[in-house]
């Protein structure tokens, strides 16, 4: 049993070290000409290793952009914030993502790529469902929270996937534009781009009473 484990640690272990070396090139403005062969290379293991952890170069952006969104869940304080009145909440949830995008930029190029529509078109269903699990976690944070707000008055009452799509709208853009950088436009730091990127998704959170 003891030996068992500890391939299934090397395994892993290694799988991690594939990853790192995928990132480190895919990290790159010629991302699209990496092969299985050059991660095999800045690895230091043969071709055919990669290819018993990953069986195509699809699948390992994949994984990367998985990795990339099950690090932001973990580093979000979810639990914490439950406590707070809800529009304080986002608020702190939202500086907290758009930080962990400016803080993780190398995973820009992957994360553009795997949210592509024919990338979602092939992808297996196995991918989706586990892209899937990571998306049902927010919504098991932020919808009892925006019901009850909307409850108790702190937000305008409407459908919640109407505050989905204009929110998930604006995470995209800000999401882009913070990657970009200065080669998107120039319109201040990464500081005040966050500062008012959550003061207009705020705005739109409270959003007006009819």
């Amino acid at each position: 049993m003891a030996i068992i484990d500890r391939k299934q640690r090397e395994f892993e272990r290694r799988e991690e070290d594939i990853l790192d070396a995928a990132l480190l090139l895919f990290s790159q403005p010629n991302w699209e000409s990496v092969s299985i062969e050059k991660v095999a290379k800045q690895a230091q293991i043969g071709k055919g290793t990669v290819y018993k952890h990953f069986e195509s170069k699809d699948e390992l952006l994949f994984k990367l952009m998985l990795r990339f969104y099950q690090g932001m869940l973990v580093t979000l304080p979810l639990k914490q914030t439950q406590s707070l009145p809800a529009v304080e909440s986002f608020k702190t949830i939202f500086e907290l993502v758009l930080q962990y995008h400016i803080e993780n930029r190398e995973y820009r190029y992957v994360v553009e790529y795997c949210g592509r529509i024919d990338f979602k078109a092939r992808a297996k269903k196995s991918w989706r469902d586990a892209f899937k699990a990571i998306d049902q976690s927010f919504g098991e944070f932020s919808d009892p929270k925006l019901l009850e707000a909307m409850e108790k008055g702190e937000i305008a009452k409407r459908p919640i996937e109407e505050i989905h799509v204009g929110l998930a709208a604006c995470f995209e853009g800000a999401v882009n534009m913070l990657w970009a950088s200065t080669d998107w436009c120039s319109v201040g730091t990464d500081e005040e781009i966050v500062e008012r990127i959550i003061n207009f998704m705020v705005a739109g959170l409270i959003g007006q009473p009819k």
